[in-house]
């Protein structure tokens, strides 16, 4: 059980320290209380995301999201073994799939989750985590998902991936992405061109 630091009571910084360096009193330091990530509210889809892209291009989208996810540098939260591989892809495709209104196929057979708690065992960063989210964005228009429910899957799976961080590596929250900011943020970027002598960005 907690207790509340009195009124009064000297004060500590985070690290039990101060300006100063580590100070012993004849009294008990306190360091304040601190909430270091604030878990966002999530709006999980409506029916209607179902209804206009179907049960194919749900799962398409699910699918490509984590083969291109395999070409970056959280590659490894994955697994190697192709079939193993496919296995993950279907449960991932279930839950969106039943998410976003469709048959029920995740829940009768993994049970009610809890997404943080499920990927625990993985070391998820902030970076892994916008590594992710780009990843996602740049799927929507290689599977064709339908531009009017973009949004509303966007700002399900934008917040709570904030949820499957378990490791923070910076001080500052984990950046926001409205679907208006992720188009820029996440713009597939523009092939270099190289001149007519054959190097990039030639003077001359």
């Amino acid at each position: 059980r907690s207790h509340p630091a009195p009124a009064g009571a000297p004060r500590a910084c985070g690290c039990g320290g101060s300006a100063q360096g580590m100070q012993v009193g004849e009294s008990v330091r306190w360091v304040d209380a601190k909430i270091e990530l604030e878990f966002p509210a999530v709006p999980f889809p409506s029916r209607r995301v179902f209804a206009v892209a179907g049960e194919a291009l749900v799962r398409a989208l699910v699918t490509r999201h984590h083969e291109r996810l395999l070409a970056t540098p959280i590659a490894g939260l994955y697994p190697k073994d192709a079939a193993l591989f496919a296995q993950a892809i279907a449960k991932a495709a279930d839950y969106a799939v039943e998410a976003t209104g469709g048959p029920a196929a995740f829940t009768p057979v993994q049970g009610t989750t809890c997404m943080r708690t499920r990927h625990f065992p993985f070391t998820i960063d902030e970076t892994a985590r916008e590594i992710w989210l780009g990843e996602l964005w740049r799927s929507f228009d290689e599977v064709g998902f339908p531009a009017e429910v973009r949004e509303e899957y966007w700002a399900w799976q934008e917040a709570m991936s904030i949820r499957m961080i378990n490791r923070r590596t910076t001080k500052a929250a984990p950046r926001r992405f409205s679907f208006e900011q992720a188009a820029a943020a996440f713009a597939a970027p523009v092939a270099a061109k190289a001149c007519g002598c054959g190097h990039h960005a030639c003077a001359g």
